[in-house]
């Protein structure tokens, strides 16, 4: 019976997981920024080089965010609304032509939109995928197929199935959507990307009442998903449902990082559901995050600033595992 005792208690103790506390620390703010309020779409080029949307108060502009602040690309279109932004790794043929970046960026008017930028700076942008069933394109999850995941929120003041959902885009620009949810938002792979990961919300008066995270199995030959399952409902996690999830990256072991709009904090969860850290914030609106730097390590987090709401402020924090995202770039 002592030995039954034990082995529970050890159990129990081995069970108990206490949380890590870290802090971000201002990288611009809005002494110096550059960036509007609906700053978002925070990305990484395989030099290590982090990007954002809403560069000069627009949002027909992407900036560069490190090593330093200035305008990446600009949409002839008045109604583009840039959003989450993903860069392509290169084929040796896109190479030989003199391309030095290629990404998709999620744009709220209504597409996906491919920029390409060649080794003399200048930038061409064309639509990548488009789809009459696209709901407000909002963040995008790359695959090193080539496909793209994309999720989307109509914000209403009572949200119904259908104000957000998931879609497919193929490497040959066909769109497919997969499944039809509340507000889909966050949205991101493993890294051996067997797991797609996705928020979803719900108003009530426009107010958020829920936010969850699922997770579905990816068939990696053909993209679809399957066997839809609960990986956090932060009503029961903290009693948090109503700070919206937004931006999500994972790292090379799995770990899931998850901004919280509102909450002033990234949340990491480890691939088994375990809240591993919370980094605390010194901006308002956490809107979207990236694993940056000439290691993948130095993560960049973008959103409203604390002190100025009319601007968009970038905190920054010193991880110890490189992002998914670089680390698929330099493969």
């Amino acid at each position: 019976m002592k030995f039954n005792i034990f082995i529970i208690l050890t159990y129990v103790i081995a069970s108990v997981h206490c949380e890590e506390i870290f802090n971000s620390t201002p990288f611009i703010t809005s002494k110096d920024t550059q960036y509007g309020p609906s700053i978002e779409g925070a990305s990484v080029n395989k030099l290590g080089e982090a990007f954002a949307t809403d560069f000069a108060n627009s949002t027909t502009k992407i900036g560069q965010i490190s090593p330093k602040q200035k305008l990446y690309s600009a949409s002839p279109i008045v109604t583009t609304n840039f959003n989450g932004i993903r860069f392509l790794r290169l084929s040796k043929k896109e190479i030989d032509m003199g391309i030095k970046n290629i990404a998709l960026v999620a744009n709220k008017d209504g597409d996906v939109t491919k920029v390409t930028e060649m080794n003399d700076g200048t930038t061409k942008q064309e639509i990548f995928c488009k789809d009459d069933t696209f709901v407000i394109p909002n963040d995008l999850a790359l695959s090193e197929t080539g496909r793209i995941y994309i999720s989307g929120q109509n914000f209403t003041e009572n949200t119904v199935i259908g104000d957000g959902g998931l879609w497919i885009c193929q490497p040959d620009g066909r769109a497919t959507q997969l499944m039809k949810f509340g507000r889909t938002n966050g949205i991101e792979l493993s890294p051996d990307e067997k797991t797609l990961y996705l928020s979803e919300a719900f108003n009530i008066g426009f107010t958020p009442v829920s936010n969850k995270i699922w997770k579905f199995k990816v068939d990696h030959r053909t993209g679809m998903v399957s066997s839809q399952e609960l990986f956090v409902d932060f009503a029961i996690l903290d009693g948090t449902q109503s700070v919206d999830v937004d931006g999500m990256r994972t790292d090379i072991e799995g770990n899931l990082y998850v901004t919280r709009n509102g909450g002033q904090e990234v949340v990491v969860f480890s691939p088994n559901k375990v809240v591993l850290s919370r980094i605390k914030l010194n901006i308002k609106s956490a809107a979207n995050l990236e694993l940056a730097g000439d290691q993948g390590k130095t993560m960049f987090i973008v959103g409203k600033c604390l002190d100025d709401e009319t601007k968009g402020c970038v905190d920054k924090f010193e991880n110890n595992i490189p992002g998914k995202a670089f680390t698929l770039l330099n493969r």
